[in-house]
């Protein structure tokens, strides 16, 4: 086995940044490949923890580190024409509740404050201005134990439930996500 020893940790302030921070700097700096370990784009996703299992999900049967702080979040992204206003997500976005279980548990969170989206055009859905909130946990280091884990997500809105979860890994000191 590896040492890992040499390998930076994710701190507290590293997955805040992620819950924080992501949506607007943390794309930007991977859009611009401005690779830096634990930025809020946290580009090795050490740190990130998504319940999203489409096909190809980076998040879906992912190797954490024990010895790491996590965050496990979901995004909400609304939009529209250059009309579209701060006042308008609010109010759309305000029709979504967002429930968590971590390990059949429920998962306390707490939701960000609704901000404007800084690369609406991202979106196939050609939105001109979009807002976005992140609802999500922080996780230390001693609230995830070694072994395998899952998540899941339960939103409702105008549009009726949906729901998706993932099953992801926390590894002992010299294993896979602590390398």
């Amino acid at each position: 086995m590896a040492d890992s020893s040499s390998r930076r940790r994710v701190t507290r302030g590293d997955a805040q940044a992620v819950l924080e921070a992501f949506p607007n700097a943390g794309r930007i700096i991977r859009s611009r490949q401005i690779v830096q370990t634990n930025t809020p784009a946290d580009p090795e996703l050490k740190a990130t923890i998504r319940p999203f299992s489409f096909p190809g999900s980076p998040f879906d049967g992912r190797h954490y580190c024990v010895e790491d702080w996590h965050v496990i979040v979901v995004a909400l992204i609304t939009g529209g024409d250059r009309s579209f206003s701060h006042q308008d997500a609010v109010a759309d976005l305000s029709q979504f509740t967002l429930a968590f279980t971590l390990d059949g548990t429920e998962l306390p969170t707490s939701r960000g404050p609704v901000k404007r989206f800084l690369d609406p055009s991202s979106f196939e859905e050609g939105w001109e201005e979009a807002y976005f909130f992140q609802q999500g946990a922080l996780r230390s280091p001693s609230e995830l134990a070694v072994g395998s884990h899952s998540v899941s997500y339960t939103e409702v809105g105008p549009l009726g439930q949906f729901e998706d979860g993932i099953t992801f890994f926390i590894d002992s000191p010299g294993e896979d996500g602590c390398l």
